[in-house]
């Protein structure tokens, strides 16, 4: 172990991937955590690779660099890391030089946030442990990096896990904590495992209200409680599926949680209607495809309007058609991201 400390004192280098929210996340409290349980999947294509070095001396707490070039994100990982410092005090006697890049383009779709925090979060997590003398193998590990990933983004703290995870209490699990999630490891049906997730991309303009903004509107919403007893049902339910294969219930469940994250956004004061025409064109062409065809396909949308394009592997050429043919009329440019369920992260060797 002493050999393996000694060789990651100074630097970290992890891929974390995305995730794609079933039973949405949407209000928060305190230090970044969640109104209500939440239940996702990584991606296995959508990631973000971050490496982190500790310097002694710099003329900056934090040099970052997105892609290659200087980011005024820097700003905000200082922040976040005087949070951390909290709870790991060699972070005040170091400075920090950390790259990143992502393997999607942005405003895809595809929540960065998430995949960014995360692999930082184990970045910081593995060279904390290198200080604490923790195995970074350990499933406490994982814990403490999702931990860490919340207080950047509340949905990084699901990417550092393989397929699904939950975040937030739950009266279905004694693991549920508003502080970390943990992953759903056993008991999954096989066909959920082969989940495949097409981006539609409708609109990369940036968004007229901040994912925080919009989290902050949940404070004061008529409709809070409802809201919160509703994600509670739909995770139960949406659990019972994952187990028993009930696809229908699947399909029935994550497409009511997309439509009631909008409906949050639409009816709060002030109201922020972020779905576009050709975003309900694609939803409505979507069930159509269904309901002729008997293919087991459905939506779920993130607080955007690009829509995602639930599938399964068995069914992948007939719908990767669908899309060819009658989809991609009403994507930005007829772009869109071909992914699939995911492994989780990934730590990266130096070479």
């Amino acid at each position: 172990m002493s050999g393996l400390i000694h060789r990651y004192l100074h630097h970290s280098q992890w891929r974390c991937p995305s995730n794609i929210a079933l039973v949405k996340y949407w209000g928060k409290r305190d230090e970044q955590l969640p109104l209500n349980p939440s239940l996702s999947f990584v991606l296995r294509d959508s990631y973000t690779e971050t490496s982190v070095s500790l310097v002694r001396e710099s003329s900056r707490k934090v040099e970052f660099s997105f892609e290659g070039r200087e980011s005024p994100f820097a700003a905000r990982i200082e922040k976040y890391l005087a949070r951390l410092a909290q709870e790991a005090g060699w972070i005040n006697k170091y400075h920090f030089r950390i790259s990143s890049r992502n393997s999607f383009p942005h405003s895809a779709g595809i929540a960065s946030s998430a995949s960014s925090f995360g692999a930082l979060a184990l970045c910081l997590a593995e060279i904390d442990c290198t200080f604490r003398d923790c195995d970074p193998t350990d499933p406490s590990f994982f814990r403490r990096a999702s931990e860490w990933a919340r207080l950047g983004s509340g949905s990084a703290s699901r990417s550092v896990f393989p397929g699904f995870s939950i975040w937030g209490r739950t009266q279905l699990f004694e693991a549920g904590s508003d502080e970390h999630a943990f992953p759903l490891e056993q008991g999954i049906h096989p066909e959920f495992l082969t989940l495949c997730d097409a981006v539609l991309l409708v609109d990369s303009s940036p968004k007229p209200v901040s994912s925080s903004a919009g989290h902050e509107l949940m404070n004061h919403h008529l409709f809070q409680r409802s809201r919160i007893a509703q994600a509670h049902e739909n995770l139960n339910e949406l659990y019972l599926a994952l187990i028993s294969g009930d696809v229908e219930k699947f399909i029935e469940i994550t497409e009511n949680e997309a439509l009631s994250l909008h409906a949050m956004m639409m009816t709060s004061r002030p109201s922020v209607v972020l779905i576009k025409p050709d975003s309900l064109e694609l939803i409505a062409r979507i069930r159509d495809f269904r309901q002729r065809t008997g293919i087991p396909v459905c939506f779920t949308i993130d607080a955007g309007p690009n829509i995602h394009l639930l599938s399964f592997e068995k069914n992948r050429a007939e719908v990767r058609e669908f899309i060819e043919t009658e989809l991609l009329q009403f994507c930005e440019n007829r772009r869109w991201l071909d992914d699939r369920i995911g492994r989780g992260p990934e730590k990266i060797s130096q070479t």
